[in-house]
């Protein structure tokens, strides 16, 4: 794989990982259309910290709130450690099917027609956000705290949006389109670090030559990523996630009747 080969994925990569659009089943659909591979676990993990990077930077004041309120004695840290146990609660449904579940998933990646299958799905999803109910509030219950993992545990396989069943979950319960696209943004932090991690302890040490091409999709993927995020909270403030849903529905047609 050369560097051009990794700026085209860290283009997808940083593109639709926060999009509602599915970076799974874009990554496998690029590699099936263009032929396409990855050469090795390093460029997944490579692109995926390169989002996760672009992810932090948007919400650093944020998460430098969540962190300094969270080791605050007293009532003014309550809120803090308040919203970041709910984080914590969210993310444990993605874990529990992640170790119980991979073989499963990995068996859906290397079968494309899923991937349309899932991303009809996601299409479903998205037209539903145009009927949500009326917004009841900025913050979050426990229990909608954990519907909301639910919803990123079902996005672990190739097709269904984790950006777009999460943002769709918070719709649905009747947050605005900025706090749900926050708190699905800020729960994709630490499932992209174990996603990261998992993976990161199956690979080697990179040559020299490799290094090089990883950094450009490193780059890329961050810096794409960042204006997607930042482009996607401007769409979410007007209400238009279900925009989205005309671009999988055709994109889930193709892969099922053509690839």
């Amino acid at each position: 794989m050369d560097s051009l080969d990794t700026l085209i994925l860290g283009i997808i990569q940083g593109a639709t990982e926060f999009l509602p659009i599915s970076s799974s089943a874009h990554l496998v659909i690029t590699q099936a259309l263009l032929g396409v591979e990855f050469p090795g676990l390093w460029v997944e993990v490579i692109l995926h910290l390169g989002t996760l990077v672009s992810v932090l930077i948007y919400f650093r004041h944020d998460i430098g709130l969540l962190l300094r309120g969270f080791f605050t004695s007293g009532a003014g840290g309550t809120g803090a450690r308040r919203e970041a146990g709910q984080l914590i609660l969210a993310t444990l449904p993605a874990v529990g099917v992640a170790l119980t579940l991979n073989d499963v998933v990995e068996a859906a990646f290397e079968e494309v027609k899923i991937s349309g299958w899932m991303l009809l799905a996601t299409t479903v999803i998205l037209v539903s956000t145009k009927w949500r109910r009326g917004e009841v509030g900025e913050g979050l219950t426990w229990w909608q705290a954990l519907v909301i993992g639910l919803a990123q545990a079902v996005a672990i396989l190739p097709g269904i949006s984790r950006s777009g069943i999460t943002i769709a979950a918070g719709l649905w319960l009747g947050l605005s389109g900025h706090a749900a696209a926050r708190f699905a943004f800020l729960l994709a932090i630490p499932a992209m670090i174990g996603a990261g991690l998992f993976k990161l302890v199956e690979v080697s040490e990179p040559t020299s030559q490799a290094t090089a091409v990883l950094a450009v999709g490193f780059v890329v993927a961050a810096v794409v990523g960042y204006s997607v995020i930042a482009w996607l909270l401007r769409i979410l403030g007007r209400g238009q996630l279900h925009y989205f849903a005309g671009y999988t529905f055709l994109v889930a047609l193709m892969v099922i009747f053509w690839l």
